[in-house]
C-alpha cells in the first residue's frame, strides 16, 4: 500500500461486488497487531471486512439515494450509527447480493 489512494477507493470487488476501501484496509494495518493479523488470515479481519463491506453497500446507496439510509452519532455508544427500513433499498441490496445483515448486539 505504498500507492497513493483516495478515501473512497476499492481495493478490489468480490463476487458479490463487496470491498474495502484503501483507507479503511490503512486503519486495520495501522491497529496493533493489525499487519500481522491480515497476513495471517485472522478472523478479527475478516470480521473487520465484511463490517467495512457493508458500510460500503449503504454508502453507495445513499450517494444514490440520499433517503434509503440515515447516519447519526449515537451519544450512547459513542460512535456513527446507520438505520434504514427493514423492507426498503438497503435491505433490497443486501438481499440481491447475499449479504446476512446480523452483527453481534455490542457493534
Amino acid at each position: 500500500m505504498k500507492k497513493k489512494f483516495s478515501f473512497r477507493e476499492p481495493l478490489g470487488q468480490d463476487l458479490n461486488g463487496l470491498y474495502i476501501t484503501a483507507a479503511q484496509m490503512r486503519f486495520f494495518l495501522n491497529r496493533r497487531s493489525g499487519g500481522k493479523k491480515f497476513m495471517e488470515g485472522n478472523p478479527e479481519f475478516f470480521k473487520y471486512f465484511y463490517r467495512c463491506a457493508v458500510y460500503n453497500v449503504i454508502w453507495d446507496l445513499t450517494e444514490l439515494d440520499p433517503s434509503c439510509a440515515t447516519y447519526y452519532w449515537d451519544e450512547g455508544e459513542g460512535s456513527m450509527a446507520i438505520k434504514f427500513p427493514p423492507k426498503g433499498r438497503v435491505m433490497e441490496e443486501f438481499k440481491k447480493r447475499q449479504i446476512a445483515y446480523v452483527f453481534d448486539e455490542e457493534h
